[in-house]
């Protein structure tokens, strides 16, 4: 059975990629709790604490595959204990002796909360690898088009002269804040998680500390200072920096959809023969992807009130927030790890009509060149005098149909002051672009310092051998 939209055989590439669902699969998942184990093992042989022999045993016979997963089922229905089956089943392929040092002074939710670090650990290697593939090409359509004019618009209606890059480069300054949000999440997110019942570390002994230590170097993360057992902020951050990150793809993919429509038609997501818009309409050509975009951000600002729920827990421990994750974090990943998908798909076809964005801008030239037509009245007129003149004249152009500059000249006052030439220098688009390439270049060349500190891999995929989500989705990375 595959209810949720996540694992739907037939809708599930609207809402994850394979390489996501690879890294929460349940073999997986209970595949990483052996490996926190294990590496808890490993680390208190080496302190002396058991013996050396105990520790290999129980990292060879570790692997998922040697046990019996039905036994494994069979004892979460009798025992409702999410951890323990797994322990019983995998002291049954291990000796006596070395099988009652597995677990040893550990609690349940240290193993699944380090296990859960490891999760996120790998979902941010797909973050940070897909963020940064957006940022490229966000810095080369802002170079491409840093001179293309265009329409500004405010309030849905034409302002004044912009260019298309300067309209890419808000939206690469706005990732780079979203990059620097992801890098402070990740340092106090990937921790490990080892203080026993009550997270005095108890049940370690005079060795908690160096356990602590020792499982986090194995495993490639953080050392807390304390037991987050009860302390989720962390994952809250997560699940908040990624519902403001989902929120810029969305902004992105919806002034795409907006600049699609039919009266504007400047830009339109990727396109292909045989995409269907409509079972009644075959001429439509509907942005489905930027709008999937948006599903996915909504979804995740769903989750996010979920995450602060979590941060509300009793005492020492309280499993409510914990079960609460095994959702919203599962969940929130999936959509976020798609949603970047997606963008890096309508970024890398993006299409954009050059000849429509320069029609546009010829349409209403006169009009949103209005504030340097103010200029230049005000140095004769006075700005608020002038401002009251071209406001007159706008209006009445707008009701009798004509030409803003053809009403203005025929005030006597503006004739006696200036020549016909002076005043359509003045609406002239490329002339009013104020230093929109200058602020363009400025975003590219921080777009550029903040790459190369970048240590991302962007070949990077992320897989599971234990299940059969390593496959090809819609010719995107392995999963």
């Amino acid at each position: 059975m595959q209810s949720h939209i996540t694992d739907s055989r037939f809708f599930r590439s609207g809402y994850a990629t394979d390489e996501v669902r690879s890294i929460f699969c349940d073999l997986h998942r209970m595949q990483r709790w052996m490996d926190v184990e294990v590496a808890l093992a490993q680390t208190q042989a080496k302190l002396g604490i058991i013996p050396q022999a105990a520790a290999d045993e129980l990292a060879r016979l570790g692997q998922l595959h040697l046990l019996n997963q039905e036994v494994i089922l069979e004892k979460l229905q009798t025992t409702s204990h999410s951890l323990m089956p797994l322990l019983f089943a995998w002291q049954q392929v291990v000796s006596e002796s070395s099988g009652r040092y597995l677990h040893f002074g550990a609690t349940t939710q240290d193993i699944q909360d380090t296990a859960q670090s490891l999760e996120l650990k790998d979902v941010f290697l797909i973050v940070e690898r897909d963020f940064a593939a957006i940022i490229h090409k966000l810095m080369k359509l802002a170079g491409d088009y840093r001179s293309l004019v265009t329409v500004g618009r405010t309030h849905g209606q034409h302002a004044l002269p912009t260019t298309m890059g300067l309209k890419f480069a808000v939206w690469l300054d706005e990732m780079l804040r979203n990059g620097e949000r992801i890098q402070e999440c990740r340092k106090r997110l990937l921790v490990c998680q080892m203080f026993g019942g009550v997270g005095t570390m108890a049940g370690f002994g005079e060795h908690g500390q160096e356990i602590l230590a020792g499982v986090a170097d194995r495993l490639g993360l953080g050392k807390a200072r304390v037991a987050w057992h009860a302390s989720r902020d962390r994952l809250t951050e997560f699940i908040a920096v990624s519902g403001i990150l989902a929120g810029t793809l969305a902004n992105i993919a919806n002034e795409i959809s907006q600049l699609s429509r039919d009266e504007i038609h400047e830009m339109e997501e990727p396109f292909h023969s045989g995409k269907l818009g409509s079972s009644t309409m075959p001429h439509k050509r509907n942005p489905e992807l930027c709008e999937q975009v948006v599903v996915l951000a909504r979804l995740i600002k769903s989750n996010a009130m979920l995450g602060f729920d979590g941060l509300i827990n009793e005492h020492e421990r309280d499993y409510r927030a914990v079960r609460l994750e095994w959702v919203s974090i599962v969940d929130t990943s999936m959509f976020l790890c798609k949603a970047l998908d997606l963008m890096k798909s309508i970024l890398s076809g993006l299409i954009i009509y050059e000849r429509r964005v320069a029609q546009n801008v010829a349409s209403t030239a006169e009009l949103t060149s209005s504030e340097s037509l103010m200029f230049l009245l005000g140095s004769k007129l006075g700005n608020q005098k002038a401002h009251s003149l071209i406001y007159e004249s706008a209006m009445k152009a707008h009701e009798a149909d004509k030409s803003l500059i053809e009403v203005l000249f025929a005030d006597e006052t503006v004739s006696s002051l200036f020549d016909l030439d002076a005043l359509m220098r003045a609406v002239h688009p490329e002339n009013n672009i104020g230093q929109a390439v200058v602020l363009t270049e400025s975003v590219m060349n921080s777009a550029s310092k903040w790459v190369s500190r970048m240590d991302v891999n962007e070949a990077k995929t992320v897989t599971c051998s234990l299940c059969e989500s390593g496959k090809q989705e819609n010719g995107g990375a392995a999963g």
